[in-house]
């Protein structure tokens, strides 16, 4: 039997710690790649109770005390409640995890740190490791991932298939070698192609990174000349996806021999007022669900078929029980066959006094329903069955006549229309002229407006200063021709609703005498009388001229009135001097131009411009060659006083 000394002993120990550190080594490596591979969240309690162990056992070895030790953790639990998370549980919970294991931390370096660790090693080690664990699983798999409640699917544009069908493949090589080979929608492929409905084609077009598609839905002109179809005959529809639109494609229109009426169609807070030409409907937006009402804005030069459109909206909302009052400035001329079927107002001043009404019943509605606690109108909503409302509208036809630039009125018509959305009116105005003055100048009142509805008929005129078009209206009304092959296009333009854009839509045919007889009577209810033609026009948030009248004439008190008995406080008379108007035109242009240096199309967006748009260029010509002023530099520039 041999004997090994106390040095072999402690050498081959050595050498089976090392073997069975390797293995356990060997053996935790590859579970951690197991469970890293199955579910890495279970690896979390792990990280959560090393860095514990971390800062216990580094404590003594850097001289940390057990006080630095507990701000650190005092530091981390604040950190991990002020720290983004899906909500306050989440953060709450990860506290709660910093402060128990940070609590641990200083206790353990309280009681020696690393001796106490390896003295004790089930109080320091296995009682941390255990909470960790406990601590961390419900807080990862419950709060941090649980499913968010009633959670809305996505709407997802379907994929086209792998193998195309005729259909696509022919509208392929079309938009391929027609469109895009003349520099028409480039960055675009059409992926896809549907017929609906005879000689209709929708196509789904695919859009390449950096393509934007407003500048797409306005190039329809320039899809119809490449692909040779009439006029309106390409329409967009977005997809709600950035990098999916469809191109809509007619060969034959549904709209080119009119529309037949066949009667009212409101449902669901819309209505069709008219059909597009590929034979869908173009609908109007009355309310949206949670949303309240929305108004509109109707544009037709004479002869379009403004009135036909008119009629055809008051005969689908007086079909659905809807409020309806009409203000006519031309004293009877405009909408006659529904004089006897709505709340009519004729002439100029009672339609002014209409708009007065309706911003006083908007006000008082706001009121009523702020003090009953209802947020947006809903007419099915017993609060506001109790206070006896019910949605109401408001048109009124040739609203130029009505709404005068630089007058209270229009801004009584701009609080209307800003505020009527959750009060259960709207308000609808129409006009012959497609310019800002046709609103009183007010860009405020047209984007209230046209945020709901806009149907813009033919248009003659471009009109002179900044259009009542919106911004990214798509189509041109001013192509439109009185006829087309001999056929009338009256009823014929854009509308702008929803997600349709840039296609020609037509308004029915409709006897506005027989839909006015048939139509049922729906008295206006209003919550406010009416308005006094004497009376002064305030605007919400000032005072009433009276008031003033009343505090500037210091009479108000015993003190004002004594004071005025004896005469103190009295101010010396003023001299008014009246100002005398310019007896001509030239004498007004002249005035003008005194008062500083004004372009042709500054003077004739005045208010008080006494001449129409022909006149003022003729008299400026006569006024420069007689030599009174100076023409501008370039076109379009200033004119200024000679000399």
């Amino acid at each position: 039997m041999s004997t090994r000394t106390a040095d072999e002993i402690r050498a081959d120990r050595t050498a089976a710690l090392g073997r069975a550190l390797t293995a356990l080594l060997a053996v935790t490596a590859y579970a951690l790649a197991w469970i890293v591979k199955r579910s890495w969240r279970r690896l979390l309690p792990v990280y959560w109770v090393a860095a514990e162990l971390a800062l216990a056992w580094v404590a003594g070895p850097l001289g940390l005390s057990w006080q630095s030790v507990g701000i650190v953790a005092l530091a981390i639990a604040a950190t991990a409640a002020g720290w983004r998370a899906r909500s306050r549980t989440v953060r709450l919970w990860r506290a709660a995890i910093a402060v128990v294991l940070g609590g641990y931390a200083v206790v353990t370096v309280a009681a020696g740190g690393a001796d106490a660790m390896a003295a004790h090693p089930a109080l320091t080690i296995a009682v941390p490791a255990l909470l960790g664990a406990v601590l961390g699983w419900p807080w990862w798999h419950h709060l941090r991932h649980r499913a968010p409640e009633q959670a809305p699917a996505p709407v997802l544009v379907p994929a086209p298939a792998d193998v195309l069908d005729p259909l696509t493949a022919h509208w392929q090589r079309r938009w391929e070698h027609e469109v895009i080979a003349a520099k028409v929608c480039e960055g675009t492929n059409l992926v896809q192609a549907v017929e609906p409905r005879p000689f209709v084609t929708e196509a789904l077009v695919r859009l390449t990174p950096g393509t934007k598609p407003g500048p797409l839905f306005k190039s329809g002109p320039d899809v119809e000349v490449a692909l040779d179809l009439n006029e309106g005959a390409v329409g967009w529809r977005s997809t709600g996806k950035r990098a999916w639109v469809r191109v809509i494609m007619v060969e034959r229109s549904y709209i080119a021999d009119g529309v037949p009426w066949t009667g009212p169609t409101y449902a669901g807070g819309r209505l069709e007022l008219a059909r597009f030409t590929d034979g869908s409907p173009g609908h109007w937006v009355v309310s949206r669900p949670g949303a309240g009402v929305v108004g509109g804005l109707v544009v037709g030069s004479i002869g379009t078929g403004k009135s036909r459109a008119l009629g055809a909206l008051i005969a689908n909302l007086l079909d659905a029980g809807i409020q309806i009052a009409v203000g006519d400035p031309q004293n009877g001329q405009s909408l006659p066959a529904w004089k006897d079927a709505v709340e009519y107002h004729s002439g100029a001043e009672k339609t002014a006094l209409l708009v007065r009404r309706v911003h006083a019943e908007t006000m008082r509605r706001s009121k009523l329903l702020a003090d009953a606690g209802v947020d947006n109108f809903d007419e099915n909503d017993p609060r506001v069955k109790a206070l006896g409302l019910r949605i109401f509208g408001v048109i009124v036809d040739e609203c130029q006549l009505v709404l005068i630039p630089n007058t209270p009125i229009v801004a009584l018509a701009e609080q209307a229309a800003e505020t009527m959305r959750k009060t259960g009116v709207f308000l609808i105005l129409a006009t012959q002229l497609p310019q800002m003055r046709s609103l009183g100048g007010s860009i405020r009142l047209r984007d209230a407006l046209v945020s709901g509805n806009a149907l813009v008929l033919r248009l003659s005129n471009r009109g002179s200063g900044s259009t009542i078009l919106p911004d990214d209206f798509v189509g041109d009304p001013f192509a439109l021709q009185p006829e087309i092959d001999g056929k009338t296009t009256a009823g014929m333009g854009y509308l702008r609703t929803g997600v349709r854009v840039g296609m020609l839509a037509r308004v029915p045919h409709l006897d506005e005498a027989a839909a006015a007889a048939a139509a049922p009577r729906i008295p206006v209810r209003w919550s406010v009388p009416e308005i006094d033609p004497t009376s002064k026009i305030v605007l919400l948030g000032q005072r009433s001229p009276d008031t003033k009248a009343t505090a500037a004439s210091g009479v108000g008190s015993a003190v004002d009135k004594l004071r005025a008995a004896f005469g103190a406080g009295r101010k010396a008379s003023t001299t008014v001097v009246e100002q005398v108007a310019p007896a001509t035109p030239a004498e007004w242009v002249l005035a003008c131009l005194r008062r500083g240096p004004a372009s042709a199309q500054a003077l004739l967006d005045r208010p008080d411009c006494p001449v129409e748009q022909s006149q003022l260029y003729a008299l400026l010509g006569r006024l420069k060659d007689s030599g009174r002023i100076t023409p501008p530099a370039q076109r379009g520039g200033p004119f200024t006083i000679a000399g």
